[in-house]
């Protein structure tokens, strides 16, 4: 189905964003699983997610999500140039589904955290870095050697298994300062978690997120317990069209059903 949007519903930016300047020297990609539901394991949603790593930088993304934005930016440069009335026409149907939309940047220690809330983006720096202890337990993954480690964020328990046969101190999501390259991390109740696929030297572009609100984690927190709040509401205010009422409650039930927020 044909989706018509107002110009200005995508910023120039979004369509138009300009690739970095910086290339990765290795990608490692990892499975990541997740239970939206904390209150239900009855299915879970897996993707394959991408570490590019540069010396002192590294960006952490979907791979679907990547994939996503390459072909989204592709329809926008195609459909600019049939505007009709004042709208462009965009057939979104080929665009893949995203279940893992967070990024992650680092830059010489320092995390910048990339959340979407509906069509808003924000950024804000990771104010409090897990503080790992490495523990005695080793064991292979793969070919690598690992040992474990332990640490807390927010309010859950983490385990990671790191390699200093891979002298990175980075990993999957925020889950990095280690002497080694993590590549495998899970939360005690298996909420969450990463498993490495594979690990390869490769030249890809880094490039972050574009037209992003740069705020803070309670900010961040904020608007979304307000989007909890009114679901419905919030989508409705969002792209601009009333929401059936028969539709309200199906709309606000699913949303507020995706509640495992692992910030």
């Amino acid at each position: 189905m044909k989706i018509y949007l107002l110009l200005l519903f995508f910023s120039f930016g979004v369509l138009f964003s300009q690739s970095s300047n910086i290339e990765s020297e290795y990608e490692v990609i990892y499975k990541v699983k997740i239970y939206p539901d904390t209150l239900s394991k009855q299915f879970s949603n897996e993707e394959s997610t991408s570490l590019l790593i540069n010396n002192n930088k590294s960006l952490f993304k979907s791979t679907q999500k990547a994939k996503s934005d390459s072909i989204a930016l592709g329809i926008g440069k195609k459909q600019w140039s049939n505007v009709i009335d004042g709208k462009v026409i965009l057939d979104m149907r080929n665009v893949p589904s995203v279940k893992f939309k967070d990024e992650v940047y680092l830059e010489n220690g320092k995390q910048i955290i990339y959340k979407e809330l509906l069509k808003t983006k924000f950024s804000f720096p990771l104010e409090d870095p897990i503080q790992w202890k490495i523990e005695s337990d080793t064991k292979m993954i793969g070919n690598y050697l690992c040992k474990k480690a332990t640490g807390k964020y927010k309010k859950r328990n983490y385990t990671a298994w790191f390699t200093e046969s891979v002298p990175i101190p980075d990993g999957p999501y925020i889950f990095k300062g280690l002497p080694g390259l993590v590549l495998e991390v899970s939360d005690t109740n298996d909420y969450l978690s990463f498993s490495l696929i594979s690990l390869k030297k490769v030249i890809k572009p880094i490039v972050l997120m574009k037209d992003v609100f740069a705020t803070s984690y309670l900010t961040y927190v904020k608007a979304r317990k307000n989007f909890l709040d009114n679901p419905a509401g919030s989508l409705s205010n969002q792209i601009g069209i009333p929401i059936e009422k028969k539709n309200i409650e199906r709309i606000n039930n699913n949303a507020r059903r995706y509640n495992n927020y692992f910030d």
